[in-house]
């Protein structure tokens, strides 16, 4: 007797092909997104950082809490 030769249908194939082209896009993908170096941002001088309105400034309820926290 004749064997058959083992065939895969066409949809079978295309997802095969679908599935190695979406794992090789991340895989560009991840490989571009860590090997690009971050950009680097000037640091701001203290003394623009203190005077700008809006940014960080400790009250007295921060100090107070800090005192509370330095006992434990």
């Amino acid at each position: 007797m004749k064997e058959k030769a083992v065939t895969t249908p066409p949809r079978r194939s295309f997802l095969s092909t679908l599935t190695m082209a979406g794992a090789a896009t991340v895989a560009a993908l991840l490989a571009k997104k860590s090997s690009t170096p971050p950009a680097a941002t000037p640091a701001a001088p203290a003394e623009e950082l203190a005077a700008a309105p809006g940014t960080y400034h400790e009250t007295e309820h921060i100090r107070k809490y800090y005192r509370s926290a330095a006992r434990l």
